[in-house]
């Protein structure tokens, strides 16, 4: 059992401990989600950048690797009667979607997670259609911030601890297409990177 697995229950609890940074990540992914896309959500957790992204969204699919979150994920969206979202369980490094699949991806709080983020950088925009988005918000925690030292005391680990200037870095080194990434403040703040895609004339 994953360290997800184990703390599913808790993750809801531990998003409203932050609720300025989540307000921005769910208004932001609404906002750059083009109306009327094909969605796809990696790393989801308990749904709520889906759901953020059904708002617009044609559909969403919603995926992660733990299925005790997607199961949280499913009886949250059957509790506030949405009908846009389907489930799935996915690896972000390995997606078995084809190419141009989607108009927008989102991997939401996981890429400080990954040893290889810009493996599951390129994964997001090779499944996603030229020009559309792919929306990577991500936390930048620091070791001396309580909550993350209580996840860390429950098994949390973190690869990457990213400035603004360090994330924009990164996702620009992928080679994707035109990178934006702005602040958003909150206990634990989160770099809300958006890329827009280009396959070609790069």
């Amino acid at each position: 059992m994953t360290f997800w697995d184990k703390t599913a229950w808790l993750y809801d609890i531990a998003e409203s401990l932050n609720p300025k940074a989540y307000r921005g990540m769910l208004k932001g992914v609404t906002a750059v989600v083009p109306e009327g896309a094909k969605a796809l959500d990696c790393a989801a957790g308990t749904g709520e950048l889906s759901i953020a992204a059904a708002v617009k969204a044609e559909s969403v699919l919603c995926t992660d690797m733990s299925l005790p979150m997607l199961e949280m994920a499913r009886k949250k969206c059957a509790e506030k009667g949405i009908k846009n979202i389907s489930f799935g369980e996915r690896d972000i490094l390995h997606l078995p979607d084809g190419d141009n699949t989607y108009g927008v991806s989102i991997a939401g709080n996981v890429l400080h997670l990954l040893e290889e983020p810009e493996k599951a950088v390129r994964e997001l925009c090779r499944v996603t259609k030229d020009g559309g988005r792919v929306i990577v918000p991500t936390f930048m925690a620091k070791n001396s911030n309580l909550l993350v030292k209580l996840y860390t005391l429950l098994g949390y680990r973190a690869f990457s601890y990213y400035t603004t200037e360090s994330y924009e870095k990164m996702l620009k080194g992928c080679g994707c297409g035109k990178v934006k990434v702005t602040k958003i403040n909150g206990l634990i703040p989160v770099a809300f990177g958006v890329i827009k895609v280009q396959k070609y004339n790069l």
